[in-house]
């Protein structure tokens, strides 16, 4: 496991889930590394409480395991149920988000996800799997928001994680198609139509479901 940042000595328990987190995205915490606690604590400058509490959320949120008598490690890469799981479960939410989005309409709602769709600003992304990865969750949490629901962007946010872990989410690389069908549920929000911004989120998600399915081919 390649060494991780420095956390300063009024860290709490967040900002050492962050890094965590962080580590475990970027792959400096490979699949199946073994996390030791004290290891953890000792390179963070911390002590081992806010570890052991940032652990337990990695773990419900699906980036680390623990096994017995080995305690922490990180998850192995998603198979193809679990993806489908994955987008079974947004199907399910998402398209009601963004009709209710549209219901709300919103104009600085909406100009937020209009800027985040901005071509430029994704032609500039493209090469930063990262970055554009980053982008995708933060179109479909805002949507999630903006129809005024917290708790089902944290749901969605750790369902796109757990996608993008383990370059699972990144080795189709969503491009121009992708963004087009963001674009698509922004200009039905914008139209105040429910039933067209949830018909163009499903479409997404089907579409976006058969592109991860390449990753099993």
């Amino acid at each position: 496991m390649a060494r991780l940042p420095v956390a300063q000595r009024s860290v709490l328990a967040d900002e050492v889930y962050q890094i965590l987190k962080e580590g475990l995205l970027s792959h400096r915490i490979g699949p199946g590394s073994r996390l030791n606690l004290d290891q953890l604590a000792r390179e963070l400058h911390v002590s081992n409480t806010p570890v052991r509490q940032a652990l337990a959320r990695l773990e419900f949120d699906g980036l680390v395991t623990k096994l017995p008598y080995r305690g922490f490690v990180a998850s192995p890469l998603l198979d193809s149920r679990v993806i489908a799981e994955l987008y079974d479960f947004r199907l399910m939410i998402e398209p009601t988000s963004a009709a209710r989005a549209a219901r709300r309409h919103q104009e600085a709602d909406i100009a937020h996800l209009e800027a985040l769709c901005d071509p430029d600003d994704i032609a500039r992304l493209a090469d930063d799997i990262d970055a554009i990865g980053q982008r995708d969750t933060d179109f479909h949490c805002s949507i999630a928001l903006h129809a005024g629901n917290s708790v089902v962007c944290e749901y969605i946010t750790t369902a796109l994680a757990r996608m993008r872990n383990y370059s699972l989410y990144n080795r189709h690389k969503a491009g121009e198609q992708a963004w087009e069908e963001h674009a698509a549920i922004v200009v039905a929000i914008r139209a105040g139509d429910p039933d067209a911004a949830a018909t163009a989120m499903r479409t997404h998600l089907t579409n976006s479901r058969e592109r991860m399915s390449t990753a099993f081919d």
